[in-house]
C-alpha cells in the first residue's frame, strides 16, 4: 500500500491542516505558496484516503485531520478563522460590554456589515447581548473558552496585521 504522505506536497498540506485546523483552500494555497487548483487536488487525495475531512462552513470549505475536532470546536474554529469576526472577537476581549457604536470605530467596516457579523457570533453562540436601559452592549458569552481556542490555535498569526494584538490584550 502507498504511503499517501510520501509526496513532499502532500505532507505540507497536511501538516498545515494539522497545526491549523479550519482552514480553506484558497488560504492553504496563501500559506504555501501554491495555486488553488494545485491545493485542491491533494487536498481532495487526503480525505478520499481519509486522513482528513472536509465541512461546508459558512461558504468555505474548511479542512481537519480526521478525528481531532469534534462539531462544537469545528462552529468556533470556522468563526475564528474569518479576519473580521476575529477582529470583533480580540477586541471584545479587551472589553467586558461595548456598544456597537464602539466596536465600529474599532472595526473597519460599515454600520450594516458590523450588525450582520454581530449577529453570525450571537448565533453561533459566541456573543451575548446585553441590555442596559434603553442601549444594548455586546459581551463574549464563553470568554475563558474563546480564550483557550486563541492559545490554542493561534489564528490571529495567519493575519499580519492581528501579529501585534495578542500581546496588547491584558487578559
Amino acid at each position: 500500500m502507498e504511503d499517501v504522505l510520501e509526496l513532499e506536497t502532500r505532507r505540507k498540506i497536511f501538516d498545515i491542516i494539522s497545526k491549523n485546523p479550519g482552514l480553506h483552500l484558497s488560504k492553504i494555497a496563501e500559506l504555501l505558496q501554491m495555486r488553488i487548483s494545485h491545493v485542491e487536488y491533494h487536498v481532495n487525495y487526503l480525505e478520499k484516503h481519509e486522513l482528513i475531512t472536509i465541512e461546508k462552513s459558512t461558504g468555505y470549505k474548511r479542512s481537519y485531520i480526521k478525528g481531532t475536532i469534534g462539531t462544537q470546536d469545528k462552529r468556533y474554529l470556522s468563526v475564528l478563522r474569518q479576519k473580521t469576526l476575529l477582529h470583533i472577537i480580540l477586541f471584545l476581549l479587551k472589553k467586558q460590554t461595548v456598544q456597537h457604536k464602539e466596536i465600529l470605530e474599532n472595526v473597519a467596516v460599515s454600520p450594516s456589515t458590523l450588525s450582520y457579523h454581530l449577529n453570525k457570533l450571537v448565533k453561533h453562540d459566541i456573543v451575548e447581548v446585553q441590555r442596559y436601559g434603553e442601549h444594548k452592549g455586546y459581551q463574549l458569552k464563553n470568554r475563558e473558552e474563546i480564550i483557550t481556542w486563541l492559545i490554542q490555535y493561534k489564528p490571529f498569526d495567519l493575519y499580519e496585521e492581528f501579529t501585534d494584538v495578542w500581546s496588547d490584550i491584558s487578559i
